[in-house]
């Protein structure tokens, strides 16, 4: 249970409302271990019309104050903290920050790290710092790999741990996504993976075509279907409706449709205890819309 907070309210005593969008992995190819335990990586991130709200009202002290609306995560934990605390280092203004997450936890959709790039994004822009993207994006990779490509605010081709970044056009898409009732620890299947042989990397792309990536999955399914049977029968079961795929390391299983009537066809077969969304993709960052 959590905190139950108005938004009329919240808007009504001045706070300003900025919508952190998930992603998706429209593939991810791991190429190898680096020597400081982490992987470098390929991957297509699109950007999706599924969102966390942030609200924000900058104080005239130092202070931070910070809720959720998800009682387990502690303040101390939560990205969307750490990116305030980090921005406002030696600064002489504070912020309330009130985030309400609706992006699942745990399901590979960046939710963390785009609550933390739209709280850098907004309090950099209502707090007039007035640092540009560039040196935003520095701040973004030290509280996680994926926040410098929220900050980035486009659909990406994205290298190394996630900080080589590069514009990528994808066609306006409808997706339909599900989440079972499981929460993958991001750590522990990436230590589970073992590349069997050397990786050959792909060639960086300006363009998404879905029909020549459709060969290219998620590295990281069979680890995720060997260590949760909830992951492998949501894949078995959704890839009898097309290219279903695994986003990132975390739970949520996604398939491209043609249309709602189709995304219909596929509610009605689903398994009991999914969560599902249709969702569509964006060309950019809502806050770059403001």
């Amino acid at each position: 249970m959590g905190y139950m907070i108005s938004n009329t309210n919240l808007i009504q005593s001045g706070y300003t409302k900025f919508l952190a969008p998930a992603k998706l992995n429209l593939f991810l190819k791991v190429l190898n271990k680096r020597s400081d335990g982490y992987h470098n990586l390929q991957s297509v991130f699109q950007l999706i019309d599924l969102y966390d709200e942030i609200y924000i009202k900058i104080r005239n002290d130092n202070k931070i104050n910070f809720k959720n609306n998800i009682q387990n995560i502690k303040k101390e934990l939560d990205l969307g903290f750490k990116a305030a605390k980090l921005l406002l280092k030696n600064k002489s203004i504070g912020v309330d920050i009130f985030i309400k997450k609706n992006i699942p936890i745990g399901a590979g959709l960046g939710g963390g790290s785009s609550d933390a790039a739209t709280t850098l994004m907004a309090i950099n822009a209502l707090g007039a710092i007035n640092f540009n993207k560039k040196k935003l994006m520095q701040f973004g990779i030290k509280l996680g790999a994926d926040v410098p490509f929220f900050i980035y605010g486009k659909n990406a081709w994205v290298e190394g741990v996630g900080e080589k970044i590069s514009s990528i056009t994808i066609p306006q898409s409808i997706y339909y996504l599900c989440i079972p009732q499981v929460s993958l620890s991001t750590q522990s299947i990436f230590n589970a993976f073992k590349l069997t042989k050397p990786s050959i990397p792909l060639k960086m792309a300006t363009y998404f075509d879905a029909i020549k990536y459709n060969s290219i999955q998620n590295d990281l399914e069979i680890i995720a279907s060997k260590k949760y049977i909830q992951m492998s029968d949501l894949l078995r079961w959704l890839k009898g409706f097309g290219y279903a795929r695994m986003s990132g390391a975390g739970s949520s299983v996604f398939l491209k449709i043609k249309d709602l009537e189709e995304a219909e066809l596929i509610e009605k077969e689903k398994p009991d205890n999914i969560r599902s969304f249709i969702v569509k993709g964006l060309k950019i960052h809502p806050f770059d819309l403001v």
